[in-house]
C-alpha cells in the first residue's frame, strides 16, 4: 500500500494508511499512516461497537488533514476485549 500512496502523493492527492503493525509500516514507510492496535479485521472497533467505529474513522480524518509532514501517527486506540490482538501478532490464530 505505501507504494501505492507515495505515487498518488506525488501526483497531488493526499493519501493516509491505517496500519495495525508498526514494524512493518516503519519498513514500508508510507507517506503518512494512523496506527490504530486492534485485532487484524476489527481495525475500526468491535462489531456492533459503533462509538469506537466513528471515533476511529474521525481520528483517521483528522489525521488526513493535519498530518503535515510524513510519518506515522498513534492514534491511542488499544484492544481490551481479549487478547486477540497478542494471539494474532504471534500467529496464533483464534
Amino acid at each position: 500500500m505505501g507504494l501505492i500512496q507515495r505515487v498518488l502523493d506525488e501526483a497531488g492527492l493526499c493519501t493516509l494508511s491505517i496500519t495495525q503493525n508498526l514494524e512493518i509500516t516503519a519498513i514500508i514507510m508510507p507517506s503518512r499512516a494512523l496506527y490504530v492496535a486492534h485485532p487484524f479485521g476489527l481495525t475500526f472497533g468491535a462489531i456492533g461497537d459503533h462509538a469506537t467505529q466513528r471515533a476511529v474513522l474521525a481520528a483517521m480524518l483528522d489525521a488526513a488533514v493535519t498530518m503535515e509532514h510524513r510519518g506515522i501517527r498513534d492514534s491511542g486506540f488499544e484492544w481490551d476485549r481479549d487478547d486477540l490482538r497478542f494471539r494474532q501478532l504471534r500467529k496464533q490464530g483464534r
